[in-house]
């Protein structure tokens, strides 16, 4: 994995719905050496997990960068990352921050946490947010050269400037 896709696994994660354990293993998609393993106690863990990370997004939210720092480093402290190399599937040598033995939730926490390390580390404390669609509350990861991302995906902010777009039509009509 490389590391920007450690912290949109980050962010998929915060935003993901876990009612039951089927739910985690259909998170963790395609890879079978998890699914296998998850259990009722990853699947308690990992909305822990998912509240203790949503705190960091908030607070990256309202740029209180130290916040965002002490939250981080409170949880790299409490989910120790064990980094290794791998050059599984023909791929050259890359890193992997999930112990191979541990259980589901300590690998998810481990990516997340590195991800997110890596983001602020390079990008800054602030490149996290909360969408601005008026009925939308997701997470999402802000890459762009001007930090200007304000929704968690195009369906949301094409549907909050169509509905803008349709108000100042009608105030037009009205008027």
């Amino acid at each position: 994995m490389e590391f920007a896709s450690y912290a949109e696994g980050a962010v998929d994660l915060i935003n993901a719905r876990f009612d039951s354990v089927d739910d985690l293993r259909r998170h963790l998609g395609e890879r079978p050496w998890l699914t296998a393993r998850a259990t009722p106690a990853d699947l308690s863990a990992v909305k822990k997990l998912q509240s203790e990370l949503a705190a960091i997004v908030d607070a990256s939210a309202v740029h209180h960068d130290a916040d965002v720092v002490r939250l981080l480093n409170d949880a790299l402290e409490k989910y120790p990352i064990s980094p290794r190399l791998s050059d599984h599937e023909n791929q050259p040598w890359h890193l992997h921050v999930g112990d191979t033995h541990a259980n589901v939730s300590r690998v998810l926490a481990a990516e997340a946490l590195f991800g997110l390390a890596v983001l602020v580390s390079t990008l800054g404390p602030t490149r996290l947010g909360r969408c601005a669609a008026e009925d939308c509350n997701a997470a999402y990861l802000d890459t762009s050269p001007n930090h200007s991302r304000r929704y968690c995906s195009t369906r949301c902010a094409t549907r909050t400037n169509v509905a803008a777009h349709r108000r100042r039509s009608s105030s037009k009509a009205l008027g």
